[in-house]
């Protein structure tokens, strides 16, 4: 839909009360990156980061660091292209 990143969150593998949850997005997440530079989106564009929900000071920084990323990137180029479909 032309988002320009999009950020995956999930508990550090081996601590998340989820199971495998999480180990099955890092599996999605690894076939993933290559196939968003297949389709010409920069695969910066998507983060996935272990935060515990303890480790608020550090989520904050990650965050910000993917905005400060994103922002150097610019908008998405795929954005025009859905926006001039509709």
């Amino acid at each position: 839909m032309g988002a320009d990143g999009v950020f995956i969150g999930g508990c550090h593998p081996g601590d998340c009360h989820y199971g495998t949850g999480n180990l099955l997005t890092r599996r999605r997440y690894m076939m993933l990156k290559p196939l968003l530079e297949t389709i010409g989106i920069d695969p910066r564009r998507l983060r996935l980061e272990w935060v515990s929900a303890s480790e608020s000071t550090k989520f904050a920084e990650v965050v910000n660091d993917f905005v400060d990323q994103l922002k150097e990137l610019g908008p998405n180029p795929l954005r025009r292209l859905s926006h001039a479909q509709v």
